[in-house]
């Protein structure tokens, strides 16, 4: 006997598969999040400290957060738009 609540493809109900894409612009923004946390808290330390910081780490955090960010905004507006249209 087979049961016909589960999908054809043996998924659990309610849960579908993410396109590669996806999983690559959720993989990204969680690489930039991280990337510009890491570099906020670097600018933090070498303020607390009184040190001078690498440039670059102040560019991470000025570019990286804001893009994960919409990242992770337009992976919740697809989702919105998937679930929407099923």
């Amino acid at each position: 006997m087979s049961n016909s609540a589960l999908p054809p493809s043996g998924e659990a109900p309610g849960r579908s598969r993410r396109a590669p894409l996806q999983r690559l612009f959720a993989a990204l923004a969680g690489l930039l999040a991280v990337a510009g946390l890491v570099s906020l808290a670097a600018i933090l330390l070498g303020a607390l400290n009184g040190t001078e910081v690498w440039p670059g780490f102040a560019a991470g955090a000025i570019y990286a957060l804001p893009a994960a960010f919409i990242l992770m905004g337009v992976l919740v507006i697809d989702g919105i738009r998937r679930r929407r249209r099923s």
